[in-house]
């Protein structure tokens, strides 16, 4: 089996530079990891749904409020769009999608998202969730999609929805869910796994690695909404469905770079471009206190924020072709998944570098200030009241702390002198970086710059303070430099790379000394 796999697993990659036809390519289509649990699964009682949006053809995402009738809700949309993704209306009816192509769309009706936007409109609950089924079962719809709801009074559910049927599976049914969650991701149990599941079936990868995290939640009795963002829609798995540690110390394939993480088949994919979490209520509490956590952006690289279903978002969050918030998560991404010949493949070492440092030892830490400001206030919310205004105003505070922080972060990402120069003085004689990948396999990159002409030498040597290689030994002007150092031929072990430089003004030289690794 593991040898089918990986005969599979390399095939796929290998393909992954062709060009493939949209309906060929997974990553085009609208894909996601979704998942619903009734209150008697979650940590306060409180219903989740969630869902990770996979469609790299769609990476502009935003979050808007629309005042319909009868129902307003808050959604993320597509920028551009109309059509909601995950959302909340101001019942506490929340929904989202997977798409699910193995089962069958009739040929006219309303489509995925179209029909959520109905539902949205007109649903005060999952009873007439169902209800709007049944009446377009012979009309028809365009619906090829599980749909995860929950509302306010306590139902969770998923529908395998077709064009002129539909499948329920109730999580508060325990011969349905036994442990009170329902997951799914891109097919149905009523199409491809029919007759069971199997290696087969697409996005059986992504579908049997929730269900390990979701399970190990419910048995640490901690699924919430905290866990889910964090750990899962942050997650990375291989084919066996295994975690892939962050830093990943070795290389994916022999020919790929060292520590990149091949994410096709992960939770948290290259083609993801958002997240959501819907808290419910409990018995008595207002519905407008649902709350949708929403990561704009490629999870790996940004920050959630909540949202209530009563009034417009913060213009951080919407701006018409595209979102402030969204834009920097972007750009964060694309330092990220930087490995030119496929995409598909982020460095982990710029999420942790194994050395106390990393994008993540500062984002979430940001986030848990999020989540901080968050539960302090809705604490007292949901027992002393609340105002309309005050849930607009907590949102539009978080929003636009996480779109600061955010971009605090993505200038300190930046390894070119230029963005150094942004943040801090440099030194007037020179200044040496540390080297990256670290540790690294085989090649490394070392820059450094100069203020001022003068003789550089650059050398490598071991634990003994033996010599094992000159990388540079002349004069240079001013400037921006990066020397590469191919290890081939040298064991692995711990290195210093020392740099010496004497300035052409009749300034004193100076010494910097720097550790790298290797790791073959």
């Amino acid at each position: 089996m593991k040898l089918r796999k990986l005969l599979i697993f390399t095939i796929a990659i290998s393909l992954a530079t062709f060009q493939f036809s949209p309906a060929q390519n997974f990553d085009d289509l609208d894909e996601c990891t979704i998942g619903v649990a009734s209150g008697r699964a979650t940590a306060d009682g409180r219903p989740l749904v969630w869902k990770t949006r996979d469609y790299k053809s769609a990476p502009d995402n935003e979050v808007y409020y629309f005042d319909s009738y009868p129902n307003a809700y808050v959604a993320v949309i597509t920028a551009g769009s109309t059509l909601p993704w995950m959302s909340i209306n101001e019942k506490g009816f929340a929904i989202v999608n997977s798409l699910s192509e193995d089962l069958e769309k009739a040929s006219s009706g309303l489509g995925n998202g179209s029909f959520m936007k109905e539902a949205l409109r007109t649903c005060d609950n999952i009873a007439d969730f169902e209800n709007l089924l049944i009446s377009t079962n012979s009309s028809g719809r365009k619906t090829r999609a599980n749909f995860a709801v929950i509302d306010a009074n306590g139902g969770a559910a998923i529908f395998e929805t077709a064009g002129h049927e539909y499948w329920k599976f109730d999580a508060n049914d325990e011969s349905v869910a036994p442990l009170g969650y329902v997951l799914r991701t891109n097919f149905a149990f009523n199409g491809e796994a029919k007759y069971g599941l199997h290696d087969g079936i697409h996005s059986i990868e992504r579908y049997r690695r929730q269900r390990t995290l979701i399970s190990e939640f419910h048995q640490g009795d901690s699924l919430d909404y905290h866990s889910i963002l964090r750990y899962q829609m942050r997650d990375f798995s291989d084919f066996d469905s295994e975690p892939v540690p962050v830093p990943f110390p070795r290389k994916w394939l022999s020919d790929r770079p060292f520590g990149y993480i091949y994410t096709g088949v992960s939770i948290c994919r290259s083609s993801s471009v958002s997240t959501a979490v819907i808290q419910g209520i409990l018995p008595g509490e207002s519905p407008l206190l649902s709350t949708m956590w929403v990561i704009l952006g490629q999870p790996a690289g940004s920050m959630a924020v909540p949202y209530f279903p009563v009034g417009q978002t913060p213009m951080i969050v919407r701006g018409g072709s595209s979102a402030p918030l969204c834009d920097i998560a972007r750009d964060i991404r694309s330092v990220l998944f930087d490995y030119e010949p496929n995409d598909n493949y982020i460095d982990s070492y710029k999420l942790l570098d194994g050395q106390g440092g990393g994008l993540w030892t500062k984002t979430f830490p940001a986030e848990d200030s999020i989540f901080i400001a968050f539960e302090d206030k809705i604490s007292v919310w949901r027992h002393n009241g609340f105002s309309e205004d005050s849930l607009l105003s907590l949102e539009d505070e978080l929003a636009n702390y996480a779109f600061r922080k955010l971009n605090e972060f993505y200038t300190g990402m930046t390894t070119s002198v230029l963005a150094e120069k942004t943040q801090k003085n440099i030194p007037n004689q020179f200044q040496l970086f540390q080297n990256y990948p670290n540790p690294f396999n085989a090649t490394t990159t070392i820059p450094f710059q100069l203020s001022s002409s003068g003789f550089v030498t650059v050398k490598i040597t071991d634990m003994l303070g033996r010599s094992v290689a000159t990388l540079m030994s002349e004069q240079k002007p001013a400037g921006e430099y990066q020397l590469r150092w191919n290890a081939n031929d040298v064991a692995s072990g711990i290195y210093f790379y020392q740099m010496q430089f004497v300035p052409m003004n009749g300034k004193p030289g100076k010494k910097v000394v720097r550790k790298l690794v290797l790791n073959k």
